[in-house]
């Protein structure tokens, strides 16, 4: 019934000439947060930046684009959607690429361009959930829009779930009112908009990007995938682990080789390996490959570090795939 409704809403607004929806324009740079963070969104060109301050005086920067600059030719990042972050604060960067093997891992841009798990596209920063009305009562500077639908916040007002106002005939949005869910409440909030500059970007947002991201920033899709990670081993006992990786090797000088070692913690010697090395590259890195663990000597809970070299995987810290040997 609420979407018969909605569709006729839409009919009625449609042909009494209010169809058009409120956006931003498809090229902007602003600030919602008078101008410590800088968002820059480039819909024609299809790249977008972030700069947000994270104290005491460093800067996070992160980018987004297709065909993104500086990209290994012939590699994943030349062809699709690349999110970039450097983070200053803690000398770091990191990237993901949106296709088959990788993307979802972190999103710091409108939630609504991420068009599933594994794609991403470039869109308005707003997408409003309601059809919006634009109001006879607008401002004699301002024109006002609302959503057809009210929302009821905690303290029990009723307000439009949606509203945003832009400067008297243009399309200069000044703040956006919205009910939204914080910590299991329902609150009104607005932001207001710092508009820095309307049509295509100045390029200093994106000279900014290192020429070198692809060899020293981590690639979050790189990674080891296993099973069991946790598993209880006894004296004279073994255990099989099947290990493969969650996304191809890179290539790097024509190579897409990653060799992989294991180094224990705690007891060196309470556990034998076979094999000592794993080889993996971009035609086999799905198949498993199978890790035998066999503990000679009785010992605590103990933890078996990957040790990575090649097809960039040199720079992920190895601490994060441990497969985990209790007792």
């Amino acid at each position: 019934m609420e979407n018969f409704l909605c569709l006729i809403s839409f009919i009625l607004l449609y042909y009494s000439g209010d169809c058009i929806q409120p956006y931003f324009p498809s090229q902007i740079v602003f600030s919602t947060d008078n101008g410590q963070t800088i968002i820059v969104i480039d819909e024609i060109n299809q790249r977008a930046y972030q700069s947000l301050p994270v104290y005491p005086s460093n800067t996070q920067r992160s980018f987004a684009m297709k065909n993104f600059p500086y990209s290994i030719p012939d590699s994943p990042q030349s062809k699709y959607y690349v999110e970039l972050i450097i983070d200053s604060s803690r000398n770091i960067c990191f990237y993901e690429t949106y296709w088959k093997y990788g993307g979802n891992n972190f999103n710091v841009f409108p939630s609504h361009w991420l068009l599933n798990i594994n794609s991403f596209s470039i869109k308005n920063y707003l997408e409003f959930k309601y059809i919006m009305i634009h109001s006879n009562d607008s401002s004699q500077d301002e024109d006002y829009w609302y959503a057809n639908k009210e929302c009821e916040i905690d303290s029990g007002g009723k307000y439009p779930c949606e509203e945003i106002y832009f400067k008297k005939n243009t399309e200069i949005p000044l703040r956006l009112t919205q009910v939204v869910n914080r910590g299991l409440k329902y609150i009104r909030t607005t932001t207001n908009f710092t508009i820095i500059s309307i049509g295509k970007p100045d390029e200093k947002y994106f000279d900014s990007i290192p020429k070198n991201w692809p060899t020293v920033c981590e690639d979050l899709d790189l990674g080891l995938s296993y099973y069991p990670q946790f598993t209880e081993i006894g004296v004279n006992q073994s255990v099989e682990i099947h290990i493969s990786l969650s996304a191809p090797p890179h290539r790097i000088d024509g190579n897409d080789t990653v060799r992989v070692q294991w180094n224990t913690t705690e007891c060196i010697d309470c556990f034998t390996l076979s094999p000592k090395e794993f080889t993996f590259n971009t035609k086999n890195f799905q198949e498993k490959q199978i890790l035998r663990i066999t503990r000679v000597k009785d010992t605590s809970q103990t933890k078996i570090i990957p040790i990575f070299n090649g097809g960039g995987f040199d720079i992920i810290p190895p601490e994060r795939f441990s497969i985990h040997l209790l007792h």
